[in-house]
């Protein structure tokens, strides 16, 4: 039977995953492809960069939690064994490329509600609009948050090829 440390760190692996994807495919679809008359442009962007930016902030401190819980647990959680010291190097690498590209995608989510055109609110938090800053800062960093989404993507892909490779 599995230890309640690697049940806790499994738990919060596939809740960060599943946050990650729900956030790639549903809210970015929201945010990106959706018709806004439905409920109104400015009450539909309002919404769904609010729930975006609230879903990100979880899965920012999932993400957090995950990488420190093993240190503060007294179990040690089993992981993969590395096949040679390339495959150790590649895991590593893989998972510290994914935790950075995660934050990267939060600092930059920060940066464009900042310099949002409408006003949001955030956990109660009230961000006045700028129009100016929208047409000035908010496509810099949006080009960049557009970029990471990519990178997170083929970050997820090859997570997902390693596995297979560490499972044969």
């Amino acid at each position: 039977m599995k230890s309640k440390t690697y049940i806790i760190d499994r738990a919060l692996h596939w809740a960060a995953a599943l946050l990650l994807l729900f956030m790639l495919m549903n809210l970015s679809t929201q945010l990106h492809n959706v018709d806004w008359d439905i409920k109104g442009q400015v009450e539909h962007r309002q919404d769904a960069v609010e729930w975006h930016a609230i879903i990100g902030i979880i899965l920012l401190l999932l993400t957090v939690v995950r990488i420190i819980f093993p240190k503060l647990s007294k179990n040690v959680i089993p992981r993969v064994k590395p096949k040679s010291r390339n495959h150790a190097f590649f895991i590593k690498t893989t998972h510290i490329a994914m935790y950075i590209c995660i934050g990267l995608l939060v600092i930059t989510g920060i940066a464009m509600i900042n310099n949002y055109e409408i006003s949001l609110h955030v956990f109660g938090i009230e961000l006045a609009p700028s129009r100016e800053n929208f047409f000035e800062i908010f496509p810099k960093f949006h080009e960049i948050h557009m970029l990471l989404k990519q990178a997170i993507w083929w970050l997820i892909g090859i997570h997902f090829v390693g596995i297979l490779y560490a499972k044969k």
